[in-house]
């Protein structure tokens, strides 16, 4: 005997062979069971999800005469001939090839003829929606009242483009896309009765790349079979099939979230080398991202279509995300996969659209820049978070050489000096500022201009600000710096991005800062800087709330009211 694809030597001969479509196999049974059997049924759904097959076991069991409660018997004759599709009583039509008007017109008069062997005549039409307009038009009168011994069965991928007037006169059964867990398990059924071997890696994989068709995974495990032999690992499967690595997937989102612009140019050296369409990956980067967002709802579990060892790893990686900035990244994504078709230069698209990732904030909502309060900060970049981050206490610091061109001048105290102060007594005057910096203000005043230059041209969003700041007071090693005539997010970029202002000072001052941005303007008669009034709280105030919202709205962004 020849050898026979999985696709057809596994084909469900039963309704409860049929998996992923109870809705459909349920209501069929009882539909035998009270005899309430329809003149037409309308199958619609993805390829591979058993809609042919659904329609060869009804047939089968309107004419076995062995059928009981609608489970034929796969024995008799009747049966054999209809699964090797030679029974003369049921005739499979492709509406693809058989669409014109003529062709309907010959199927009306084939079934005024009785069946010869069983107790219908059937006709199986494929792809229905193929069907011309007039070919539809000649099928409406026999599919409302056909003969008593006719059947009609119609299949669909695109049940949009059929006439309602069809669907009006069938039972429509819409059937699902077959979910990846119960692809998977019903491959490891039929790997056991092959006496194949295959790890869970491996079966998860073609599930996942099958998109919930049942026929595609085992046409897929087909393909890994004749290549690996008896024994399935996960690179045989990527060999064969063209699967990225999940792992690429979670390192081009945690390239993202760290700002791990190295990272980032790893992953994307990987993906270059895997040969594989951009439009396929940017397809899978969006499932990817999308999974990541369904993990933060509800724990994830009862929503996300994998195994239990994905799941989790799906749910430890939407920690470290903001909903909000999960939905940026997605939206990006598909207008990436919607572009990667269109554009001249894919691979450059495709590698810009990474970077502009990468130089993505935190989302702030106006709540909170209205409240006044700091938005939180993205997560850090190990490799750019410099070294005051960890600085010890000033105290601590062993004694730097001062610089030779300027010497700090030392102010006396009135008071002499204890040696060991008392737990209970105040903390000593506050210091001359810069003291323990090693540097003063005059001197971070004097090379401000060219540290802005510096920072400008790597993080332009961040020079951009500080061209309307300057340096306000040094407390030890803190710099406060002075933002004015500039909107607020501006103030509260700079200070979710301190730890950058921070690597960059360092390598123009030598010294290790920690640095805040306060928001202030000048007064028009002595240019100094002042501290701008918190806003006040909506809830405390007695005027007029819709003015107030409006007032604070034009602070925060700078804004004016056109009339």
């Amino acid at each position: 005997m020849s050898y026979q694809v999985l696709s057809l030597k596994w084909r469900p001969q039963s309704f409860e062979d049929v998996i992923g479509q109870e809705h459909v196999t349920k209501t069929l049974i009882n539909a035998f069971k009270k005899d309430r059997v329809a003149q037409g049924y309308m199958l619609t759904g993805p390829r591979g999800v058993g809609k042919t097959t659904t329609a060869r076991i009804i047939a089968k069991a309107l004419n076995c005469p062995e059928t009981k409660d609608g489970i034929p018997c796969n024995s008799c004759n009747i049966c054999q001939e209809i699964t090797d599709g030679r029974n003369l009583d049921v005739l499979e039509i492709d509406g693809a090839s058989n669409r014109g008007i003529e062709e309907i017109r010959n199927l009306r008069e084939q079934i005024k003829y009785a069946p010869m062997h069983g107790k219908y005549k059937i006709f199986i039409i494929d792809e229905v929606h193929m069907l011309t307009n007039p070919a539809f038009n000649a099928l409406l009168r026999t599919l409302e009242e056909p003969p008593p011994h006719g059947k009609f069965i119609l299949a669909t991928t695109d049940i949009h483009k059929v006439p309602s007037t069809i669907i009006s006169r069938c039972q429509r059964f819409d059937f699902n896309r077959i979910t990846e867990a119960t692809i998977g398990v019903r491959l490891s059924s039929i790997l056991k009765d092959e006496g194949i071997t295959a790890d869970d890696e491996s079966i998860s994989a073609i599930s996942r790349k099958a998109d919930g068709s049942m026929r595609d995974a085992l046409s897929l495990m087909d393909q890994v079979i004749a290549f690996a032999g008896e024994s399935i690992e996960i690179d045989a499967v990527s060999s064969v099939i063209g699967l990225i690595p999940i792992d690429v997937f979670f390192d081009y989102s945690s390239a993202i979230s760290d700002k791990d612009s190295s990272k980032m140019m790893g992953v994307l050296r990987i993906i270059r080398t895997t040969g594989l369409p951009l439009e396929d990956v940017a397809q899978g980067l969006n499932q990817h991202f999308r999974n990541l967002i369904v993990a933060t709802i509800d724990g994830g579990k009862a929503l996300l279509d994998l195994n239990d060892e994905h799941i989790n790893r799906y749910i430890d990686g939407s920690k470290s995300w903001n909903s909000k900035d999960l939905l940026r990244v997605a939206k990006e994504l598909n207008e990436l996969e919607y572009s990667l078709k269109r554009v001249t230069q894919p691979v450059i698209h495709f590698e810009m659209t990474a970077m502009k990732l990468l130089e993505m904030d935190t989302s702030v909502s106006i709540a909170e820049l209205l409240s006044g309060a700091e938005p939180k900060q993205i997560k850090k970049n190990p490799k750019l978070v410099n070294k005051a981050a960890t600085v010890p206490e000033p105290s601590q610091l062993p004694p730097a050489p001062a610089p030779p061109a300027y010497e700090e001048p030392i102010v006396k105290k009135a008071e002499p000096k204890v040696p060991s102060p008392e737990p209970e007594r105040d903390a000593p005057v506050k210091e001359e500022a810069g003291k323990n910096s090693k540097i003063s203000l005059e001197e971070i005043e004097e090379k401000w201009g060219g540290f802005v230059g510096k920072i400008h041209k790597e993080r332009p969003s961040i020079g951009t600000a500080l061209e309307h700041s300057e340096p306000f007071e040094l407390n030890e090693n803190k710099l406060t710096i002075m933002v004015y005539d500039m909107p607020k997010f501006s103030v509260g970029n700079l200070n979710r991005n301190n730890h950058v202002l921070e690597r960059f000072i360092e390598d123009h001052y030598g010294v290790a800062l920690k640095v805040k941005a306060e928001r202030g303007e000048r007064k028009k008669s002595d240019k100094q800087i002042e501290k701008v009034e918190k806003i006040e709280d909506p809830a405390q105030s007695d005027g007029d709330n819709t003015d107030n919202v409006v007032s604070r709205v034009l602070e925060v962004f700078d804004g004016e009211i056109l009339r």
